[in-house]
């Protein structure tokens, strides 16, 4: 057995506290990322209605906190390897927090709007590192306590958290915001590191195994996770063009509900992962990941034929349920595949696929919709996850290789 393997065994935790301690990880990971939400649910009307700038520089402002995510995944990373995922995850609630007080700095630059957007881009920018560190660190850090064997579950756990935030914070964001205006959204984001902290503050890190000799060119570091980042990029157009487009597709069809359809989507997927989150640990990555994004097609291709509201919405429900298990799947098969020592590194540039996936698929799926319709974006979708079903079938192999044999691809 590897050396890395031995050290992931020696991590794990009992059953019973490793489920504490999941808990309080993913609780961390909640709070903080309501600073996310709920920044998305007021800076574009901030920024269009408050300071008077146009539609382009409301997109620049909100796409440059997923810019920093994706530049600093390596770093996040490196950060979780060489100084501790707890380390990393405390540095992105700092940077969460730093990006509340640079908000609120905003809102007190009255008449000066120039200066108050320059300013909200340090803040977006803020928050976008925080993600970066506080993701990358908290999958780290739960692997390191619960062991690898565990990882699917605590990639569904987390991803669950997250999502379940990103749901919550937006509606509270405006809610704040209509009760105490922009600044009580501020000092919220502020003070929601600070509770994150509170939670996890007890529970223990684990001992880094990365030093500067173990770490690889980030060249190779791709090379490494590319197929499952792969998977990962090409499944999650249709989890993009959901949330994009989904309301503007039952507006140009004349249905109500497309609310109603993003909540059937949002509940789909966060239940799956939470009553299903066990499944890629105990049958594997591989064939978890090919039966989900096969659920996910049909769902999308539904929405694409849908005629009614109902057929929409049974589409988004499976598709909710096939997007679901991918994540965790192929991130399973990451940490299976490269030595503990660069786990971080690894998982933070896979889980930069996804990011890179909805920079780029928002507009092309945009230019696609306005082209052929909104419905059109749904076939393209499907037609992205069939690719990813293709590079998986003709990659199994390659998913299959023990720890031992990557860790000999993982030497300098």
């Amino acid at each position: 057995m590897s050396s890395s393997s031995s050290s992931q065994s020696a991590e794990a935790t009992p059953a019973l506290n490793g489920t504490l301690v999941l808990i309080l990880i993913n609780a961390t990971v909640f709070f903080c990322c309501l600073t996310i939400s709920m920044s998305l649910g007021v800076v574009p009307a901030y920024v269009h209605q408050t300071l008077g700038f146009g539609n382009v520089i409301v997109g620049l402002t909100v796409g440059l906190q997923s810019l920093a995510t994706v530049m600093t995944r390596r770093y996040a990373g490196q950060m979780a390897d060489m100084r501790g995922a707890k380390s990393a995850l405390l540095r992105g609630l700092c940077a969460a927090s730093l990006a509340g007080i640079t908000m609120f700095v905003t809102s007190l630059l009255l008449g000066m709007e120039t200066l108050q957007l320059a300013t909200l881009f340090i803040s977006r920018l803020f928050l976008g590192i925080g993600e970066s560190l506080l993701i990358t660190g908290a999958l780290a850090w739960a692997i390191g306590r619960l062991g690898a064997a565990q990882s699917g579950r605590v990639m569904s756990w987390t991803g669950a958290a997250i999502f379940s935030a990103l749901a919550a914070g937006v509606p509270a964001g405006v809610w704040l915001e209509s009760v105490g205006g922009f600044q009580s959204v501020t000092v919220a984001i502020c003070l929601l590191p600070v509770l994150a902290f509170l939670v996890c503050a007890r529970v223990g890190g684990v001992r880094p195994l990365g030093t500067a000799s173990t770490q690889l060119p980030y060249s190779k570091v791709i090379g490494l996770v590319w197929r499952e980042g792969s998977v990962l990029a090409l499944h999650g157009v249709g989890f993009a063009t959901i949330g994009a487009f989904i309301v503007l597709y039952f507006n140009a069809q004349g249905w109500a509900g497309a609310g109603m359809a993003l909540s059937v989507f949002g509940i789909a997927f966060v239940m799956v992962r939470l009553v299903l989150g066990w499944l890629p640990d105990r049958r594997g990555g591989v064939p978890v990941a090919f039966g989900s994004i096969l659920i996910e097609i049909a769902g999308l291709l539904l929405l694409w034929q849908a005629t009614s509201p109902w057929m929409a919405f049974l589409g988004a429900g499976l598709a909710g349920c096939g997007s679901s298990l991918v994540f965790p799947s192929m991130g399973l098969e990451v940490v299976k595949r490269v030595p503990a020592s660069i786990r971080g590194t690894c998982l933070g540039t896979y889980s930069a696929f996804l990011d890179v996936a909805y920079l780029i698929s928002g507009p092309v799926t945009g230019a696609i919709a306005t082209a052929f319709g909104y419905g059109s974006v749904y076939l393209v979708s499907a037609l992205a996850a069939c690719a990813a079903l293709g590079l998986l079938v003709v990659t199994a192999r390659l998913f299959s290789r023990t720890a031992v044999g990557a860790e000999e691809e993982c030497r300098p």
